[in-house]
């Protein structure tokens, strides 16, 4: 064992130490902390150490507001004060943008802290694992297959934790499964999707109905065999509000598990967007229209881009429920879909590009920058992705303006962030 001091954090969570010629990076630690650790492994010139004793605590560690793993875990910073987590989160964001992308932005806007910190996740997926015939439902431990079973996820509902323990109180009754995804509604109502590791499963009318019993307000019973789906019992969708647009997320389609904070996120990208009215805005991988629908309140017309069928079926139910006509809903893949609209000659004034955790494409961004917009949003999860992406971006002729992060996910390491990318005044 060896003791060393925390230098600072990066993205992932890890605190980083130096030791001889070694970099090391501790999963625990927070910066200015001195620790005593063991080295576990060495890959591909990356060292990490396993955090034994923290010897001088940093003024910002607290005790949990969680108790061990089987509240826990999820959730890899509940050691850390909230104000913090919100410093170190926007000092990383930074980081990570100068190092990978050689980005600074012209104005970074403060951090928009969580309204909830505790019990804000509405959907989880919950992974099964069997020990002596008796399924374990939960997440894995960080970087292992270890399975740790979750009993009043403090990240979680509190009928996310209800359902769970009514899951586990039938579970002689269920079938072999492999996965079990929760989706709570903020105004609190449950779908249940069931992932059987059967080509044929049983009805689970039954399970429905005990399930029922135990937590009124769940709403529906969806049964995966196989990669078809199976059955449905009740409702296969739950309703989420956002000011006065009331959306609809069918079955397992994305949302933002922290909706009050989505709220916030949505009026800060309505902010940048500075919108006059009169605007042809596109939305990249708009699921179920989270963005398209209240940009389309403020602009002349809203062209939504997303690859995943159903989701594009509840944005035009979303639109078409809310009384908004000027909003079309293409479901392609990003890169063709951006293709046709180019071919059309179409123009955009404004694109939000809300990618996955993975990032866009340089096909994509190219094609991006080809409409030529005064102005381009990018909202990101991952600072990493994000900050190759914006480097592309620029090289478009495009400048890093206004930099929002978002906290959407407290307790944990994940950034959300809204950048704004302003087309650079063109050369007299």
């Amino acid at each position: 064992m060896i003791e060393v001091t925390i230098e600072k954090m990066v993205y992932g969570g890890k605190g980083i130490a130096r030791y001889n010629d070694l970099t090391l990076f501790i999963s625990g630690a927070l910066p200015s902390e001195k620790v005593q650790v063991e080295i576990k492994k060495k890959k591909r010139g990356i060292v990490e150490a396993e955090l034994i004793k923290v010897i001088n605590p940093s003024p910002d560690r607290v005790t949990p507001p969680c108790n061990g793993e089987e509240e826990c875990t999820g959730a890899p910073w509940p050691h850390i004060s909230y104000p913090a987590q919100l410093k170190l989160k926007q000092e990383i964001l930074l980081e990570t943008l100068k190092k990978i992308g050689r980005i600074e932005p012209r104005e970074v806007l403060p951090i928009i802290p969580s309204p909830d910190t505790e019990r804000y996740r509405l959907r989880v997926q919950f992974n099964v694992r069997y020990q002596d015939s008796r399924p374990m439902m939960g997440f894995f431990r960080e970087g292992t297959h270890h399975l740790v079973e979750i009993k009043n996820g403090f990240l979680l509902h509190p009928l996310i934790n209800k359902t769970l323990d009514a899951i586990r109180n039938i579970a002689g009754q269920l079938p072999p499964l492999k996965e079990i995804h929760v989706n709570a509604s903020p105004d609190g109502e449950i779908i249940i999707l069931f992932f059987i590791n059967s080509e044929a499963p049983p009805s689970l009318a039954n399970i429905f109905e005990a399930l029922k019993k135990e937590v009124n307000e769940i709403a529906g019973v969806i049964s995966y065999a196989g990669r078809k789906k199976w059955e449905v019992l009740g409702e296969n969708y739950i309703k989420l509000r956002l000011n006065d647009i009331t959306y609809q997320s069918t079955e397992g389609n994305f949302f933002q598990v922290n909706w009050r904070q989505n709220k916030n996120m949505t009026d800060s990208l309505l902010d940048l967007a500075g919108l006059k009215g009169d605007e042809t805005i596109l939305d990249l991988y708009c699921g179920l229209g989270n963005f398209s629908l209240p940009l389309a309140k403020r602009a002349e017309r809203v062209i939504g881009i997303e690859s995943g069928y159903s989701a594009i079926e509840d944005a035009k139910k979303n639109a078409e429920a809310n009384g908004i006509q000027n909003v079309e809903f293409i479901c392609d893949d990003v890169r063709k879909g951006l293709k046709m609209l180019l071919e059309k000659k179409e123009k955009a004034d404004l694109i939000v590009l809300d990618p996955p955790r993975a990032g866009a494409t340089k096909k994509i961004i190219e094609r991006i920058t080809a409409f030529s917009p005064s102005k381009i949003l990018y909202v990101s999860c991952n600072p990493t992705t994000m900050a190759r992406d914006i480097e592309m971006i620029q090289r478009g002729g495009y400048i890093l303006n206004r930099l929002q992060p978002i906290d959407m996910f407290p307790h944990t390491y994940h950034i959300e962030s809204i950048a704004e990318l302003i087309k650079c005044a063109e050369s007299p």
